[in-house]
């Protein structure tokens, strides 16, 4: 099963996931008729159908065929930006996926005459060659073309091939040997190792999950937990999901690496996608471990004194919250948390944004709390009072920062 995660930001941005299933109906010998009685009919056998053998021909065919247009058969080397451009354009424009393309592939990749710049893109184009089907009939060839150029002496060359060979190509035995590699001569940094250290995982024997999971906890890999956190959260088609669920080490590398909200006043929705993932991935392992509902662990963790207030709104603008929003009785939990983002949002009445989401969350709720009263600015009147006293090496007090 294939899975691609995706992070916003330096980290990607916010994980998103893929899943293509081919199901295969059945032929059923029992209807219902218009009456509601039950009507019995025979449905004739199919015929016998073998799938595999008619496979293996239709390869051999597309095998077969020459394609004189193909987009890499007159490639001419041209250095620099433009051969990187060059190449980028044909790999959006796409390239069959035959045998025939990965035979030009690899000749260009082995002319010599190739520049770094156009061989990261040549090596990309080779990687979406490689498919679960095997379509092409080369993905032990391709497989192997990327290994190799994993250990390229050109740096930039040899990190991208050892990110496609270990996110294409998926866990193979000593796939973390080579990113370990890579990260030993500098070909990926260490950001790049652990995520897609994070993106075996799924494909991984459970002892390698195991021992994958282990080294990013213990190095508090933040990039890692992104990884971990989106695949977690993107449902039980994810097949790492419930070894995730039930792993300590996993249940560990979320206490220890919770995201923070920064000094700035306000919510930064970078921020507070980031905490929300957490925060869900935290729930599941929570919810699996007690039978408590995620949305009762969220519920009760966000009403902890000393909250912050962007912990809750976070929670209140998704889509999670939707459902908990819409049954919210008064006086409810739920209820004090609205109150409580509503009373965090009138005391920031600079922030444009506040308004909208108060509103937002409020039209998802059958009984809002009554909103508190505008605040009214005044001019500081009277003489200054000076700081308070502060605890030794402080230049004044500071109070005790939020949970």
């Amino acid at each position: 099963m294939k899975k691609a995660i995706m992070i916003f930001g330096t980290v990607g941005g916010a994980l998103i996931a893929s899943l293509a299933v081919l199901q295969q109906g059945q032929n059923s010998e029992t209807g219902y008729a218009f009456d509601g009685s039950i009507n019995t009919t025979t449905v004739p056998a199919p015929l016998k159908f073998d799938g595999a053998a008619d496979y293996k021909a239709k390869i051999s065919v597309a095998n077969s065929k020459t394609d004189e247009e193909h987009p890499l058969r007159f490639y001419k080397p041209q250095p620099g930006l433009e051969g990187r451009n060059s190449m980028d354009e044909i790999y959006f424009k796409g390239v069959p996926a035959t045998a025939q393309s990965v035979d030009l592939v690899r000749t260009l990749l082995y002319s010599g005459t190739l520049s770094s710049d156009e061989k990261i893109p040549l090596l990309r184009i080779l990687a979406e060659l490689y498919d679960r089907q095997n379509t092409t009939g080369a993905n032990t060839d391709i497989a192997l073309i990327l290994k190799k150029f994993a250990f390229d002496p050109d740096k930039q060359v040899a990190g991208q091939a050892a990110i496609h060979y270990a996110r294409q190509v998926e866990y193979q035995p000593g796939t973390e040997l080579v990113l370990k590699k890579a990260l030993e001569n500098g070909a990926l940094d260490t950001d790049a190792y652990f995520q897609e250290l994070a993106h075996l995982v799924p494909s991984a024997p459970l002892d390698k999950k195991k021992e994958f999971l282990a080294e990013i906890r213990a190095a508090r890999s933040l990039i890692g937990r992104d990884v971990l956190v989106m695949g977690l959260n993107s449902g039980e088609e994810f097949n790492a999901v419930s070894f995730l669920k039930s792993s300590e080490d996993m249940a560990g590398l979320l206490r220890e690496t919770q995201p923070q909200f920064g000094p700035r006043v306000g919510l930064g929705i970078g921020e507070s996608v980031r905490y929300m993932e957490w925060l869900r991935a935290s729930a599941a392992i929570e919810s699996h471990e007690t039978g408590r509902s995620m949305d009762d662990v969220i519920v009760a963790r966000l009403s902890r004194p000393n909250t912050d207030e962007r912990k809750i709104m976070s929670f209140l603008i998704s889509p999670q919250a939707r459902a908990v929003l819409a049954a919210a009785t008064p006086d409810s939990p739920v209820q004090k948390l609205v109150a409580i983002s509503q009373l965090y949002a009138s005391q920031l009445p600079g922030d444009r944004d506040m308004p909208a989401m108060v509103q937002a969350i409020r039209a998802q709720m059958k009984n809002p709390p009554p909103l508190p009263p505008p605040v009214v600015l005044m001019p500081p009147t009277g003489p200054l009072i000076g700081p308070s006293s502060a605890p030794p090496g402080y230049p004044m007090y500071v109070a005790p920062p939020r949970q």
